[in-house]
This record gives structure tokens, sequence and C-alpha cells, in this order.
């Protein structure tokens, strides 16, 4: 067999594998693990393991098998204090996504934490986030998992969605664009921004109208109920 005829074949085996071969989203869609979240028998929300209200940050670092990096968030709005949260993230996870786990944290405690903050890191939203000093890790590992928002390691479209969760109860859209899928009874909001990776955002289910309250609402999809 000569050079060319070689090379022939090796082209139609390798754009055989391309066609024949599921891509990239179509496997890791199906791996994803959040697609189990559920609500368990006592109420709670729980989301890869993560008990939202009752899992400490270190049983939430046990269930996803990672160890975080906390930091304390400043939200401003108007040059004005809007709200302080730490967060807890996560860069990686059995199934690639990223996880940010937000903490519940009383406002003593976080008044203690800023005044021991360091390497504010501003943001163009104005928003700061400042590195949290370690002597406060023990406290912070204690703290319960107050939300979670998974961000997926591919892009997943609205069909995909709601083969897992089944159809939204509404759909909005805020205004920047991004299609909010409502899902009240599992404490979830599926953000999808216009050509981008989607978010999925868990609260506690007495806490999903206060989620509901931050969503700068635009408009109402036709395609919700």
């Amino acid at each position: 067999m000569n050079y060319k005829l070689k090379l022939l074949y090796a082209v139609l085996i390798v754009l055989a594998i391309v066609t024949l071969w599921p891509s990239e989203a179509e496997r890791d869609s199906s791996k994803i693990r959040v697609w189990k979240a559920h609500v368990d028998e006592t109420g709670h929300v729980n989301v890869l393991g993560v008990v939202l209200g009752q899992s400490t940050l270190k049983e939430a670092e046990e269930a996803l098998h990672s160890q975080s990096e906390r930091a304390l968030f400043v939200e401003m709005e108007n040059q004005s204090l809007k709200r302080e949260t730490i967060e807890a993230f996560f860069p990686t996870s059995p199934d690639r996504a990223k996880i940010i786990v937000e903490l519940d944290a009383p406002n003593e405690l976080l008044t203690r934490i800023k005044e021991r903050s360091y390497k504010p890191m501003a943001f163009p939203s104005g928003n700061v986030k400042l590195e949290i000093a370690p002597e406060h890790s023990a406290e912070i590992e204690q703290l319960s998992a107050k939300s979670l928002t998974y961000i997926p390691p591919v892009s997943l479209d609205t069909a995909t969605i709601e083969q897992q969760f089944g159809a939204p109860d509404k759909q909005l859209r805020d205004t920047d664009a991004n299609l909010h899928l409502l899902y009240p009874a599992l404490g979830l909001d599926v953000v999808l921004p216009p050509g981008g990776k989607p978010l999925l955002q868990f609260v506690p289910l007495d806490e999903f109208d206060r989620l509901l309250g931050l969503i700068n609402v635009g408009s109402s999809d036709s395609g919700g109920q």
C-alpha cells in the first residue's frame, strides 16, 4: 500500500470517528451530577450531597471531594454598602463543574472577618472581594450552606434543562437579557445568559421569594406558565 492510499484511509477513519462519536457536550451533559438535586424527606434541598440550611462548609467539602477557596464579598450599590457575604468557591468537582456555596454567617462574625480581611480586589461593578484571615478558618468551616450555584462544564440549552427538571413554573427575562427558568418546588433558578454557560442557583425553599426579588425583571416570557 503506497503512502497516498494509507493517508486516505487515515483521513476516512478520522472522519468516521468524528461523525459517529458523540460530541463532548452530549457525553458530559448526561453525566452532570446536578440532575440528581432533590428535596429530601425533611423538606431540605439536597444538591450533590450538600443539604442547604443544614450542611456545614466542612461537610460540603467532604460531599464535593474538594477543598474550597473562601472570600468575603462586599456588594455595593451607588457607592453604598448593600450587603456582605461569605462565599466558598470550588474550582473542581467530580463532573468538572465549578461550584459556589454562599454561607449563612451572622452579622457579628461578618464584622470580625471584615476587620481582619486583606488583599481587596475591586470589580467594575464596584463590588469588592476580600481575602479572609486564616484565624477565621475554623469558624467558617462550621457555617451552614445558604445557597449553591452550579456552573456546568458544558453549555446547556433550554431543552436539556427541561428534559431533566421538567417545564419551569415560570420564565423571566431580566434587564441584562438573561433568561430565568424558575422551579420554586426545587428552590432552583436556572439562568441562561445570551451565548454563555448557564448558572443553576439553588436556595432553600423558604428563600425562593428572596431569590426572585433579586432578579431585575425585564419581561415575562410567553413560554412560562
